[in-house]
């Protein structure tokens, strides 16, 4: 649909205006404070109700009119005081009145009518967002499961960094077992030793009672032998004894000689607490070392899974088409041909914006610009685009004279 009439009346600086357009472009003209905005603005508040000014009425009237002629539909919205009145009729064989007259007119009218350049005005950000609702393109799910996944990723981050800050707060001990030793083993062989000394002592003061029993039994042979006839008999007895004797002390004399030391065993358990610790250590810091290492693989993986993430965003994106070739979503802004559009050139961003501006505006093909704005360069590459795909685009523009366009002067039509 495209506007074949508009007619307004008492609307803002207008007086009695009527425009049947005869072509794509539909210039309106005249000298600053003429009512050329108005024109424009009529068009704007007879089909967008939620844009109405705060004073539609013109000044001294009481009453105001503004009629958009879409071929289909006709669109009158009456003003009166403060209030006003929308009315949306087809004009077929059979008229009849649509019964929500606003809430059709919004689903004809794209969420940039009328005005590319409030699209090339907005920022990078909020072009992204506009341009994503109109292709109901939600990307929400990505950009959470991104930030939960990058929030998972600093935690282990900062566990990684606990690990190994915690690991090079500990000062290993090289040359220790690496398990801690238990005390019972030494406190057995302490005990065995001790058993074993005072077994030897045992038997030293045995030995030296029957080193003096020995030399009685010497002394007795000696005493004995004076009288050898009379105590043979008793001598035969004492020499068995005496062997009896010396074969003990023989005995005593070899466990003597293996009495064992209980010094190193005693060392080893005085040292025993300081080993394990250090034993402690050493196996704490492999295990920080360890939690490190296991941070830095789950880290990296995380980081493998955001790339997935953002491979089936990329691939969404990709998939989805574009109102305009070359158009690209970006993750603060959009891009034509890979070039963000904010570095793009005005009279690129132009031509880029009024595409847009006709392809978000399917139904309803009218746009509007201030032309004062841009070049007439600028103004005949705008007319060639909406010419290509069959739209309108209503510009004004000041001008001195009536030569061009519809020339607005104090609140009339110039010709």
């Amino acid at each position: 649909m495209k506007i074949l009439k508009l007619t307004a009346e008492n609307f803002k600086k207008l007086s009695a205006v009527e425009i049947t357009p005869d072509g794509n472009v539909v210039m309106i003209t005249g000298k600053n404070e003429a009512g050329k905005s108005s024109v424009l603005d009529a068009i704007e508040v007879a089909l967008c109700g939620g844009r109405m000014p705060k004073k539609p009425i013109k000044d001294g009237e009481v009453r105001g009119k503004v009629e958009v002629d879409m071929g289909e539909y006709k669109v009158t919205r009456k003003f009166f005081g403060a209030t006003s009145t929308l009315t949306v009729e087809t004009t077929g064989e059979t008229k009849s009145k649509i019964s929500s007259p606003q809430a059709f007119l919004d689903k004809i009218v794209g969420s940039l009518s009328f005005d590319p350049l409030a699209f090339l005005k907005k920022t990078p950000a909020d072009q992204r967002n506009t341009l994503m609702d109109f292709l109901g393109l939600n990307l929400q799910e990505f950009e959470d499961k991104i930030l939960s996944i990058k929030a998972q990723r600093s935690e282990v981050r900062r566990d990684k960094e606990r690990a190994l800050h915690k690991a090079e707060s500990i000062t290993t001990t090289p040359n220790v077992p690496p398990q801690e030793i238990s005390s019972d083993s030494l406190l057995a062989e302490l005990k065995a030793i001790q058993l074993h000394n005072e077994e030897c002592q045992k038997i030293a003061t045995e030995n030296a009672v029957n080193y003096q029993k020995q030399q009685a039994v010497l002394e007795d042979i000696s005493a004995a032998k004076k009288a050898i006839e009379d105590w043979k008999k008793r001598l035969t007895a004492l020499e068995a004894q005496e062997r009896d004797l010396a074969k003990l002390l023989h005995r005593e004399s070899e466990t003597s000689a293996i009495k064992k030391n209980s010094a190193e065993v005693e060392a080893k358990l005085k040292s025993l607490e300081a080993t394990n610790a250090a034993i402690r250590k050493n196996a704490q810091k492999k295990e920080a070392i360890a939690e490190a290492d296991k941070c830095a693989e789950e880290y990296s993986r995380l980081g493998d899974e955001i790339k997935i993430v953002e491979n089936q965003k990329a691939k969404k994106l990709a998939e989805t088409p574009m109102p305009v070739k070359g158009l690209s979503i970006l993750p603060d802004g959009l891009a034509f041909n890979g070039i963000p559009l904010e570095q793009e050139c005005d009279s690129m961003k132009l031509k880029i914006c009024v595409a847009i501006a006709m392809a978000l505006n399917p139904k309803l093909k009218v746009l509007r610009i201030n032309g004062n704005e841009f070049d007439n360069d600028s103004l005949k590459v705008i007319g060639e685009l909406v010419a290509e795909k069959d739209y309108q685009i209503w510009i004004e523009k000041v001008a001195d004279d009536n030569t061009i366009g519809f020339y607005i002067e104090d609140g009339y039509l110039g010709r």
